[in-house]
């Protein structure tokens, strides 16, 4: 059994979910949803985004290419990161961010063009978004 099929099987028990459940939720039917589970089958690139993001986790731990759910992390335990770690979570969630890109380019057939004006999109929203939440939390002590 691969990495991907052991988080994949652990990830869905720690939400309590049934194979038919998730198989739901990323469009595929339970029996090719059981055989990536069991190691028979992998999925399409899109399908392994679209799993991640249902049970909270990054595709590169889902993968196994990263021993650390950077999802599951807490806001306070990323303040008390040192420079490493914060260097390290960031490489990371970067990397995470061009697979999720990359996916999306493949199945919507997109320009490098247009990849890169979404993803500017995203970082602006993401900017205006981290700017009114540090507004709302210096307005609520």
């Amino acid at each position: 059994m691969s990495k991907f099929s052991e988080r994949l099987k652990l990830l869905r028990n720690e939400k309590k979910m049934t194979q038919q459940a998730l198989a739901d939720l990323v469009g595929v039917n339970r029996v090719t949803y059981t055989n990536w589970e069991n190691g028979k089958r992998e999925p399409e690139l899109d399908k392994i985004v679209e799993l991640a993001t249902e049970l909270n986790t990054t595709v590169d731990y889902l993968l196994g290419n990263s021993d650390i759910n950077l999802l599951d992390t807490s806001k306070k335990d990323i303040q008390n990161f040192t420079k490493e770690e914060a260097k390290e979570l960031s490489g990371a969630l970067m990397e995470n961010m061009n697979t999720i890109f990359e996916a999306g380019k493949k199945k919507f057939n997109m320009t490098d063009d247009e990849m890169e004006a979404m993803k500017v999109l995203v970082i602006k929203q993401f900017l205006k978004e981290t700017e009114e939440n540090e507004k709302n939390d210096s307005s609520n002590p």
